[in-house]
């Protein structure tokens, strides 16, 4: 394993709200659930952030100079996505942009459309939003969760104003490939429903032979018809040095539509977060490869063990720092409540459409890992 995280960081007692939280009932409880890792973020990050800090005045921040011509650049070295200025329109995080964007088309009583199990705000934002929740069911096929296409274009109708995507997704771990997006694109098109592409998890595949396709980039007629939401917050570890995302909307009366929506509600990113997301995207490539890395053996590890648990079992994670594991043959009346006694604080998949799931976060030490895997034997034993 590598060295560049060791040793590890103690948040027990720090102001973490995935170690806070459960400290507050026993602090010998092991923070899994939250999806923030436990790992030190990047040297050159750290030193924009100081550097940032030496200038001593903290007044409201814009985008500094380069910050766009940036993020351009990288999405057409990485994905081949050609984005022009215009499109951009800056928050201070994904999740407000999921209400924005539901809230910037129809009206109240209209449908939003999400697959299921899901990242909780996407099973939230319709009712959150005055609207209908229309679910599309994921399947386990070999080893991979699906969505259903079949019960998709049963249902979606032109009620349905907006279709939420999170790719990589949100607890299942799965890179949508080619042929999944152009169905998803296919579907809502033919329907005339506006496609929201929750993107944060873009840059942390795991697998090699995975390669994340931004919906938006295969077709004109998709990115028309889209809003591609990007963060650095999740790839370096930046939830706590303030909020930052941006909104990719080729579409100019999309985009006027979302931004009336988040006009007033939205607060402007900081300097901080401005400093530390361009670090982030100009000098820390080397970071970004190792974590990977070292995420990818953490996965390995913990597939490994989960496997050896009588009861317990998970699919393949090809991308992020989170695993769904199954928990139905445990038996257990509530095995989220089980494993939080046992000193390991995972989240209830109920909250994300499957309550015979759990979501284990392994975005930590290697040390912390088999410490979460030793309570959970000692939970079932």
């Amino acid at each position: 394993m590598s060295s560049l995280f060791d040793p590890p960081i103690e948040r027990r007692r720090s102001d973490s709200a995935k170690w806070g939280q459960v400290a507050r009932r026993d602090t010998d409880v092991i923070g899994a659930w939250l999806a923030d890792m436990d790992l030190p973020s990047a040297d050159k990050i750290i030193e924009a952030v100081k550097e940032r800090l030496d200038e001593r005045v903290f007044g409201y921040s814009m985008p500094p100079s380069g910050f766009f011509q940036l993020i351009i650049e990288r999405l057409e070295r990485k994905y081949a996505w050609k984005v022009e200025r215009d499109w951009f329109v800056i928050q201070p995080g994904v999740v407000p942009s999921l209400f924005f964007a539901t809230n910037c088309l129809g009206e109240y009583g209209d449908r939003v459309m999400a697959a299921r199990p899901n990242y909780h705000y996407f099973l939230e934002t319709a009712e959150r939003t005055d609207r209908l929740f229309q679910p599309v069911d994921c399947h386990l096929t070999q080893d991979r969760w699906e969505m259903d296409f079949d019960q998709m274009r049963q249902t979606i109708n032109p009620k349905t104003r907006a279709f939420l995507l999170c790719n990589p997704f949100n607890p299942v771990g799965r890179v949508l490939d080619q042929q999944e997006l152009e169905t998803v694109a296919e579907i809502c098109l033919s329907n005339g429903t506006m496609i929201c592409a929750d993107e944060i998890h873009a840059e942390l595949v795991l697998d090699e032979d995975k390669q994340h396709i931004p919906i938006a980039s295969l077709a004109p007629e998709i990115e028309q018809n889209s809003i591609t939401l990007f963060s650095a917050a999740k790839a370096f570890n930046l939830p706590g040095i303030g909020g930052l995302s941006f909104a990719i909307i080729p579409n100019p009366e999309l985009r006027a539509a979302f931004s009336r929506r988040s006009y007033g509600v939205a607060t402007h990113p900081g300097a901080l977060a401005y400093a530390a997301t361009m670090a982030a995207y100009r000098d820390c490539d080397d970071w970004l490869e190792e974590t990977i890395s070292y995420l990818r053996g953490n996965r390995d590890y913990l597939q490994s063990e989960i496997a050896q648990m009588n009861g317990l079992s998970m699919a393949h994670v090809e991308a992020s720092f989170l695993a769904w594991i199954d928990v139905k043959d445990l038996g257990l009346s509530n095995p989220y409540q089980a494993f939080l006694e046992g000193g390991v604080a995972l989240s209830d998949g109920k909250e994300m459409g499957r309550s015979d799931h759990l979501r284990l976060n392994f975005g930590c030490h290697r040390s912390i890992l088999e410490e979460i895997i030793r309570r959970m034997k000692l939970t079932l034993a």
